[in-house]
C-alpha cells in the first residue's frame, strides 16, 4: 500500500519555461483561450504579459463575490490528480518569439492550500498521478505552438538549475550537465532509481574533475577521494562530512537499495536538488 503523505505546495507546483514562436503576447492569450474554453477552462486574470486560468463551468448568473467561494467547493469534489490552474507569463521577448514560463497546479494544491491548519493527506500514487497530469497538460497546451523547451517541466521545488548548469558549462563540464539533465528527464517519467544514480554519477564527475585538477591521484573510493581533497585543504571537516553523508545517502537509495522503502518521487526530488547545490558549491568554491 502506498503511504500517506502531505506533500507541500512548492512539490506540487508544476513550472517550465517554452520560446513561443509569436511576437505579441496577445496572439498567445488568444490561441490559449481558444483552445481550453470549450473544455471549461476560463480566465482568472489578464495583467500586463500573464494570464492565469482556472477550470470551472461558471454558472452564468453566479455574482463575482460568491464565485471564489463557489470554485473552491467545486474543487474539493474533483479527483486530486486533476490540473485546475494554469499560468503563462512572458518573461522576455526576442526578435521573433517570445519566452513564457508555465505553472500548473493540480486541485490536489488548491485542497491543501483551502485546508491550511486541517490534515490532508494524500498516497504518494495519488501525487506522482497529480504531477504526471499537470506535466501532459503544460505539454499539451505549449503543444498549440510547437514551442521549443527551454527548461523542462518540472516536477520538484525550483531550484535555479539554468544558472547552476551555465556556471558547470562554462567550467567545460558538458558531461556532468548531460547527467543532471538525464536525471531530470527521469523525474518527469516516474524512473526515480534511475534518476537517483544519474545524480550520483554527476557529483563523482565533479569529484573525478577535481582531483585532476588539482594533481590528486585517484584513491579506491570516493569517500577518500573526498578526504584526501579535505587533507589537502580543499574543503573543511565539516563540509566533507557532509558530502561523504550525501554520497552514502544516495548510493544506497537510489544504487545499492538499501533503503527501507523502494525510491520515490520525495527521494529523487531530493537527491536531485542536493546534487545540484552541492554542484554549484564546487563551481563556485573550487572553480
Amino acid at each position: 500500500m502506498s503511504k500517506k503523505t502531505e506533500p507541500s505546495l512548492e512539490s506540487i507546483t508544476v513550472r517550465g519555461k517554452y520560446e513561443i514562436q509569436e511576437t505579441e503576447f496577445d496572439v498567445v492569450y488568444s490561441r490559449v483561450k481558444k483552445e481550453l474554453e470549450p473544455t471549461h477552462w476560463g480566465t482568472l486574470h489578464r495583467i500586463g504579459e500573464s494570464i492565469s486560468l482556472a477550470l470551472w463551468e461558471m454558472p452564468k448568473k453566479m455574482p463575482k463575490k460568491k464565485a471564489g467561494e463557489a470554485w473552491q467547493k467545486y474543487i474539493m469534489g474533483l479527483r486530486s490528480g486533476v490540473p485546475v490552474f494554469l499560468s503563462i507569463v512572458a518573461v522576455e521577448h526576442l526578435k521573433e518569439s517570445i519566452i513564457v514560463e508555465v505553472e500548473c497546479h493540480p486541485a490536489m494544491w488548491h485542497i491543501i492550500a483551502y485546508t491550511r491548519g486541517e490534515e490532508v493527506r494524500f498516497t504518494e500514487n495519488n501525487v506522482q498521478e497529480a504531477l504526471s497530469e499537470c506535466t501532459v497538460f503544460v505539454k499539451e497546451v505549449m503543444s498549440i505552438f510547437r514551442a521549443k523547451e527551454i527548461e523542462p517541466v518540472s516536477v520538484y521545488p525550483i531550484i535555479h538549475r539554468r544558472e547552476i548548469k551555465n556556471r558547470l558549462l562554462n567550467l567545460g563540464l558538458k558531461k556532468i550537465v548531460e547527467k543532471l539533465d538525464r536525471a531530470e528527464r527521469h523525474i518527469t517519467r516516474n524512473n526515480f532509481a534511475d534518476s537517483l544514480k544519474s545524480s550520483r554519477t554527476a557529483f563523482e564527475r565533479m569529484v573525478d574533475w577535481q582531483m585532476k585538477k588539482r594533481g590528486l591521484e585517484k584513491t579506491s573510493n570516493y569517500r577518500n577521494d573526498l578526504d584526501r581533497l579535505r587533507s589537502k585543504g580543499y574543503i573543511d571537516i565539516e563540509t566533507t562530512k557532509l558530502l561523504q553523508s550525501y554520497y552514502r545517502c544516495i548510493s544506497n537509495i537510489g544504487v545499492h537499495e538499501r533503503g527501507e522503502v523502494p525510491a520515490g518521487i520525495f527521494e529523487a526530488q531530493m537527491g536531485y536538488g542536493m546534487t545540484l547545490i552541492i554542484l554549484d558549491y564546487f563551481a563556485n568554491k573550487l572553480p
